[in-house]
């Protein structure tokens, strides 16, 4: 008898319920949560985000604003100095009109920025050369102050005050002579531990014609007491320059010299006169001259010897320190010294030339002494170099060469070394240089090299460089009356081994006073 098979076992049921059951009831309020948590989060940070975006979008517009009002002053400046010929020389008819406008697109944006200048053409007061709006240009401007307003965007009428203006205004000094000479003071020569005393102008100003020229106390800085030595010998007051003395105020001795006659200022003369003409002689007395060509007897003399307050008065030449002898600072500048004259200018101390000390023809070294000066040029033979190598931009191989009273020719010998105690001295050398000079006489004189560094340099047979001791370091090695012994060096780009370099080596830009003086801001 067959038997029924046996039933199959089930497995254990599941406790689950098909999809998901009573679990995914549970997770819907969470995810509800989270939800409006984000919802929420979002409509706070709205106005942040938009806030931030405003501030993004309104600094990129006065970036812009700003850039387009120095396009401005760039655009003017270029224009400006292209006012002139082949030659460099400024054509005023060339200036530019006194209102430009222009636009840029900076980075390629399709939103362009725009820029209004304002050129205000002024006189050495700072005073308009004409009535506002008047763009007639017909005297020589001192200066010219570029106001530049700045907007970002195309469109609208161009208006300084819209929103987001900016303006910038600068100064462009015109360059009307070639003289870049700062200026310093003109000192007594006192004995030892007196208090210094200086040339003075007096604290009026402006200096009024007739002003007597007076010796006060050395004040740093002071602008009373700042003089300019020009190449037609006169001494210039720095700053001086007016409306009724456009070229400054000079020392004058008056239409007849005489004794006791007072030195006073006057507006200095466009030509060169026998009255504004002084020469600092061997015996460093400023000397004048009746008619330009020689030296007088007149010299600069104070009414009460070494007193503050006392008066220059012309009168004897000597060597009296304390009423006679006068001491130029570096920076009053050469006079007429340079290569014309045969004389080497340092050009970091800026009154200062190669001389033979006291005459002597075996010094125990020579000095960067004051550079002196005669009426027609002709200076004595103890600064007066008859031979100096040609200066070229790669550099001119010779003797350095002077002829004394004797009729001897001395020539600069180098130390060969650049040790302390190591000074350039001279030696007897024959007119006609031999085919091969000796290697401590071979100097090699550069001019303008195109590099800075390298320009008017002097270098000696041993590859180093003419340089006076440095006057602005601790315990200086100088000649018993303060000034430069003459040595070598290794070569730098220091002005002290610069040697007749023109006076504007170094000119600042004449832009100067650049400042943002006006930002128009939407409240």
């Amino acid at each position: 008898m067959t038997s029924a098979p046996e039933p199959r076992k089930r497995g254990p049921v599941s406790a689950v319920a098909p999809h998901g059951g009573d679990r995914d009831r549970g997770s819907l309020p969470m995810a509800l949560l989270i939800t409006l948590v984000a919802v929420s989060l979002s409509a706070l940070l709205a106005p942040v985000v938009l806030t931030q975006i405003s501030s993004t979008r309104a600094t990129m517009e006065r970036t812009r604003a700003l850039h387009a009002a120095q396009a401005g002053i760039d655009t003017a400046l270029g224009q400006i100095r292209a006012a002139a010929d082949a030659a460099g020389n400024g054509l005023l008819e060339q200036l530019p009109a006194c209102t430009m406008t222009g636009s840029l697109s900076p980075d390629g944006s399709l939103r362009p920025s725009r820029y209004r200048v304002e050129i205000i053409y002024q006189n050495v007061d700072g005073n308009p050369l004409g009535p506002p709006g008047d763009c007639v240009r017909t005297d020589v401007p001192d200066s010219a102050l570029l106001i530049s307003t700045g907007i970002d965007g195309p469109d609208g009428a161009f208006d300084a005050e819209t929103p987001g203006a900016r303006t910038i205004e600068a100064t462009y000094s015109f360059q009307t002579t070639n003289a870049n000479i700062v200026g310093g003071q003109i000192r007594l020569a006192l004995a030892n531990g007196a208090d210094p005393l200086c040339m003075d102008a007096g604290p009026a100003e402006p200096i009024v014609a007739g002003t007597r020229l007076q010796m006060q106390t050395c004040q740093p800085g002071a602008g009373q007491q700042q003089f300019a030595y020009t190449q037609d010998l006169s001494l210039k007051l720095v700053g001086s320059e007016s409306s009724t003395a456009s070229l400054g105020m000079c020392l004058d001795a008056g239409a007849t010299q005489v004794t006791n006659a007072y030195v006073a200022f006057q507006p200095c003369r466009q030509e060169r006169v026998p009255r504004q003409q002084w020469s600092l002689n061997d015996n460093s007395n400023f000397q004048g001259t009746s008619n330009g060509a020689t030296l007088n007897s007149f010299c600069f003399n104070l009414t009460s010897a070494g007193l503050p307050g006392s008066y220059v008065v012309l009168g004897a030449c000597g060597t009296t320190a304390n009423r006679q002898v006068f001491r130029p600072q570096t920076g009053v500048g050469t006079g007429m010294a340079g290569p014309a004259t045969g004389q080497l200018v340092n050009y970091k101390q800026f009154s200062r030339c190669i001389d033979v000390t006291g005459f002597q023809t075996d010094p125990a070294y020579l000095i960067v002494w004051f550079c002196k000066h005669t009426p027609d040029g002709n200076i004595r033979w103890n600064q007066k170099w008859s031979t100096i190598p040609q200066a070229t931009a790669t550099g001119t191989l010779g003797r350095i060469r002077t002829v004394a009273d004797s009729g001897t020719g001395y020539c600069l010998r180098s130390p060969g070394s650049t040790a302390a105690g190591r000074y350039v001295r001279l030696t007897s050398c024959p007119a006609t240089a031999p085919a091969t000079i000796p290697i401590e006489l071979r100097w090699t004189v550069f001019g303008d090299t195109g590099d800075y560094a390298t320009a008017y340099r002097i270098m000696d047979g041993y590859g180093n460089c003419l340089t006076p001791t440095d006057l602005t370091v601790p315990n200086p090695d100088t000649h018993d009356d303060g000034t430069s012994k003459v040595k070598v060096a290794a070569c730098d780009r220091s002005e002290l081994q610069k040697w007749n370099a023109p006076a504007n080596l170094d000119q600042p830009l004449p832009l100067t006073e650049v400042n943002e003086v006006k930002e128009v801001i939407e409240r």
